[in-house]
């Protein structure tokens, strides 16, 4: 195109987008829908802070104190063996004994108060040097942690009895046998990861199917009713199929705009989140693991690319028909695909390191959804995640090649049932 007829064919694509954009924003079902997916945005940042809620359901946090050292480092040591040793032994056994030095007793016993901690105890030694204990708690005398708590304790006396801080408790010690090898995410860092990529892959897929529907819908509405002809008269095939395909993208950027923010806002809060849900030590466990930064921007550049990719597939598909009754057949080869992406991706959140997940997340239709999975519950190298990029921006450029070859002899086609041969003579431009 010469340097003369891009600014005729850059104001008739701004015109068209213009126009799409405010039919699409303005519409019922744009704003409800935004609504929905920016509450969806906001639940998604909680589901980290839920998670470790509802783990710290199954752990029994108990905070240990005595003023000598060695005392006290020989009870967290026999109390741990004793408490968490026998949930290997008895696999009906659920809770796990979460047990902390505590260096300020009365901080400690606000903490039982308030519930953050279901004891505390005190290990000190009697006139004879026996150790002796009291047990700060909420829970009945006669209930089972007390009985538990009671049990332990004797481990703890008999392993001072022997006389040394290692007592009846063995060092022992884990050593990885590939040291190269990444370090196993926790279970519940990975458990929010694998919520989170779920959540992201039903985000893209169902906005990458209803965009694309809006478009392919769009163009069969315009020619059902012979405004193509006329909009033809006006501006160029290309520039209708780029128009349409900018103005629908301008929307979804608006969308997804509006679940971004609410997103951010509550990434912003997780920690605060979490010290009100959790109480003080909630935040401290180590870092929430949720939405981040860098998620959001490879969601958006893949949620952005994965759109263009299928709307201009879409425009073509719906340029073969002049009823929109007939969309979702010429549409099905790309709900196929979607859903096919969808699939795949939960397949591989549980399993992202399987051989045929990496190769697969490389080819453009399916990189939208693996790659975010990948980069959630995965390992992925910024090559492979730059590699899938650049194969979507190819892929794009293709798809526009064949899809204006299409939208061109298809949006003039009337009365005609959309066939395979119908779509290939189409793309040739034999009619």
């Amino acid at each position: 195109m010469s340097p003369s007829g891009l600014g005729p064919f850059l104001r008739n694509v701004r015109l068209v987008a213009r126009r799409e954009y405010r039919v699409r924003v303005r519409s019922r079902a744009f704003v409800l829908s935004t609504l929905l997916l920016a509450a969806v945005a906001a639940g998604t940042g909680l589901v980290p802070i839920l998670v470790r809620a509802l783990d710290r359901e199954a752990v029994v946090r108990l905070a240990v104190h005595a003023d000598d050292d060695a005392l006290q480092a020989l009870a967290i040591r026999s109390l741990d063996t004793v408490l968490n040793g026998r949930t290997q032994l008895d696999p009906t056994a659920k809770q796990v004994w979460a047990i902390e030095p505590a260096a300020d007793v009365p901080a400690a016993r606000a903490r039982v108060v308030r519930g953050d901690l279901a004891g505390l105890l005190l290990v000190g030694r009697d006139a004879v040097g026996t150790p002796s204990f009291e047990y700060v708690t909420n829970a009945p005398p006669g209930g089972r942690q007390v009985v538990l708590m009671r049990l332990a304790t004797l481990a703890v006396s008999v392993n001072d009895r022997v006389g040394t801080v290692g007592g009846l408790v063995g060092d022992f010690q884990v050593t990885a046998a590939d040291p190269a090898a990444p370090v196993p995410r926790p279970e519940t860092d990975a458990a929010s990861r694998a919520i989170l990529a779920t959540i992201l892959v039903i985000l893209v897929f169902i906005t990458s199917v209803t965009y694309g529907m809006w478009v392919a819908t769009s163009v069969a509405e315009e020619k059902g009713s012979r405004v193509m002809e006329v909009m033809l008269n006006a501006a160029t095939s290309g520039e209708l199929l780029g128009g349409k395909v900018l103005g629908v993208g301008a929307a979804g950027l608006t969308q997804y705009a509006a679940i971004v923010v609410p997103a951010v806002g509550v990434l912003i809060l997780q920690a605060p989140l979490a010290r009100l849900l959790l109480g003080d030590g909630g935040a401290d466990d180590g870092p929430l693991v949720g939405l981040t930064g860098g998620i959001l921007l490879a969601f958006g550049v893949f949620f952005l690319l994965g759109f263009a990719l299928s709307a201009l597939l879409y425009a073509a598909a719906g340029s073969l028909v002049s009823r929109q009754e007939d969309v979702q057949q010429v549409a099905l080869p790309m709900l196929l695909l979607s859903f096919g992406g969808y699939i795949a991706a939960a397949i591989a959140t549980n399993a992202p390191d399987a051989a045929w997940v990496a190769p697969l997340s490389l080819v453009p239709f399916f990189s939208p959804y693996l790659m975010l999975v990948r980069l959630m519950v995965g390992h992925v190298s910024a090559g492979e995640v730059a590699l899938a990029v650049a194969l979507l921006v190819a892929a794009i450029a293709a798809a526009l090649w064949l899809a204006i070859r299409v939208y061109r002899a298809g949006v003039l086609l009337y009365g005609q049932r959309p066939t395979l041969r119908a779509v290939v003579e189409a793309a040739r431009g034999r009619r």
